[in-house]
Parts: C-alpha cells; structure tokens; sequence
C-alpha cells in the first residue's frame, strides 16, 4: 500500500493533469473507414470545442474529449 501513495507523489504528467478535476472526458474513435477522407472527417468532429446533440425538444452540448483514444485495426 505505502508503494501506491509513495508512486503518487511522483511528478506524473497525466496524474498532474487530471488529479484535480472532477470530471475526465474521453473521446473515441476507431475504424473510421478506407481513405484519408473519411479519418479527415471524423478526425476534424473531434477537433471541435464542443459537439451540439438534438435530443428530444433541447440541445445537448458535449465537450470536447481530454483524451483521445484510438483504436481498430490500424490503430
């Protein structure tokens, strides 16, 4: 247990980053399709600020992942 908090206390660039926050978004994104194109596309989605949702009679609004994962098969 002593190890755990001992390698907490390390100077961690994500653990530094993220410790602090309430709250951890992520985006993901995987098998975009063949071709620059298709990965431009959604590459540029998930380069935006914020994604607006329609969702019944509102607007949702979701920000914009502080992680990025990327997986399928070339990945």
């Amino acid at each position: 247990m002593d190890k755990v908090h001992d390698g907490a206390k390390q100077k961690d660039l994500l653990f530094d980053n993220f410790a602090e926050r309430d709250d951890l978004w992520f985006d993901f994104m995987a098998d975009t399709g063949d071709g620059g194109n298709s990965s431009y596309s959604v590459a540029r989605l998930l380069a935006q600020p914020s994604i607006n949702i329609n969702r019944d009679d509102s607007m949702l609004k979701l920000p914009r992942g502080d992680l990025l994962l990327i997986g399928g098969d070339l990945a």
